[in-house]
């Protein structure tokens, strides 16, 4: 390891000599992330970088500083193919640093709940929190604009505004932006991939279709910055992918899905994403750099979704429909005409603008489904593009169920638990919104 120098102290961190690491002592949070950004530039082991740190460390920084810092950095040794997993990095902590193994457990989960790379949105409200809880299939970060390409400076510029153009039949310029979120160093090489599919919720990597990028022609396409220019994504800096190209066959529905990386996260694929309605769950929910838009207008007064079940086992759902300022009158109805599975909720009059409608159907084993959903105003016309109807296909896992156990954990439902009551995990949502023109 050569000698290197600390960005914000200008003083000389670790280097190696005789296979011994050495060097000044660490006195800061920033000095710790210098150093086992270096050594993992350098080769080195996590292992070997939490205990070159602990040794040379302030006595004011802690274990858990230690550990902070190192699942950002070494991301890709703690990546269980859906989730950064706390079992590794505890494991590496005890290795490293000799701690006990309950003192690691704890020091680990604290670490990765909070998610310290690049970071695609997956809600206006999305800072990295991990598991994401809620509408984590609606990404201000997913960018569409029809035929026409955008200005890259404006898109990054305008942070928090929705960038989407319902996506036409043909050529779409699509992006995604991401940034540097609590990682207190440069993240180098960002890149990333794009896929649709039809829109609906659950939907296996099987069904989703590679975009690839309106310059070349490729499946990766890099991360530019202000400028225009390509670039490592600096402590709290934005950026924008350049462009890619959608090409719909038809006026379905779809959802868009970015897929980044970085020097320090390579392994996010998620074409490798098992199948299975719990490892789906998790990818999304516990990648901040993996993103969902599910979001578009009424086409009709009657579209489809798509749904499935990923498992081999026939497994129980429900469906639930939201209203969101929903005109009192309104009809809604979801319905599934096949032939294996006939259901329907019948049509229900809306009597609250936020009413609740709900199904519940037992699915086969790997089964796909078209999801009818009727969504009228009460003059029997497309509704104001005030409204919407949040739609949600819910898992219901009841104690005993394999999952049961891992779902009361990821949400922290422990009374479900005591009285072994059913619990609930969302696999995903798809907003429709009123399809009327403005007047």
């Amino acid at each position: 390891m050569s000698q290197s120098k600390n960005a914000s102290q200008g003083t000389d961190v670790l280097y190696e000599e005789n296979g011994v690491v050495t060097g000044n002592e660490i006195r800061n949070i920033q000095q710790m992330w210098d150093t086992a950004i270096e050594m993992q530039s350098n080769g080195s082991y996590d292992t070997e970088t939490m205990y070159a740190i602990y040794k040379n460390m302030n006595p004011k920084l802690t274990y858990q500083d230690i550990s902070n810092v190192c699942s950002g950095v070494f991301a890709d040794t703690y990546w269980n193919n859906i989730f950064m997993d706390p079992s590794f990095l505890a494991k590496s902590l005890v290795q490293a640093l000799g701690l006990d193994m309950a003192s690691a457990n704890n020091l680990a989960a604290i670490s990765i709940r909070q998610w310290r790379g690049i970071l695609c949105r997956k809600n206006i409200r999305d800072i990295g929190t991990i598991p994401t809880g809620t509408d984590y299939t609606q990404s201000v970060d997913i960018v569409c604009n029809q035929n026409t390409e955008l200005n890259t400076d404006q898109v990054i510029e305008q942070w928090n505004n929705q960038f989407w153009q319902t996506p036409q039949v043909g050529k779409n310029y699509i992006y995604a932006r991401c940034a540097n979120t609590n990682f207190k160093g440069d993240i180098t090489n960002p890149q990333l991939q794009m896929f649709y599919s039809t829109g609906g919720f659950n939907q296996p990597p099987t069904s989703w279709i590679q975009c690839l990028t309106a310059a070349n022609g490729t499946a990766v396409g890099n991360v530019v910055l202000q400028g225009g220019e390509e670039g490592s994504l600096a402590p709290g800096v934005r950026g924008v992918s350049e462009a890619f190209f959608l090409n719909p066959t038809s006026n379905n529905h779809i959802c868009v899905i970015a897929a980044l990386t970085s020097d320090f996260f390579l392994k996010n694929n998620p074409l490798t994403i098992p199948l299975g309605n719990w490892n789906s769950n998790t990818y999304i929910t516990s990648n901040g750099a993996s993103a969902w838009h599910n979001f578009d207008p009424q086409k009709s007064l009657e579209d489809t979704l798509k749904f499935y079940n990923q498992d081999d086992t026939e497994e129980d759902f429900t469906f639930v429909a939201r209203c969101k300022n929903v005109p009192p009158g309104s009809k809604i109805s979801l319905a599934s005409d096949d032939s294996a599975l006939k259901f329907t909720t019948g049509e229900i009059i809306v009597t609250s603008s936020v009413q609740e409608i709900r199904k519940t159907v037992s699915l086969p084993g790997n089964y796909k489904g078209n999801l009818k959903v009727r969504f009228e105003g009460p003059d029997g016309k497309l509704l104001p593009a005030s409204s919407a109807l949040e739609i949600t296909q819910v898992w219901n896992l009841k104690h005993g169920h394999t999952n049961y156990l891992d779902a009361v954990k990821r949400l922290g439902a422990i009374e479900n638990l005591r009285s072994l009551a059913e619990v609930q995990l969302s696999l995903g949502s798809f907003t429709i919104t009123g399809g009327a023109r403005a007047k």
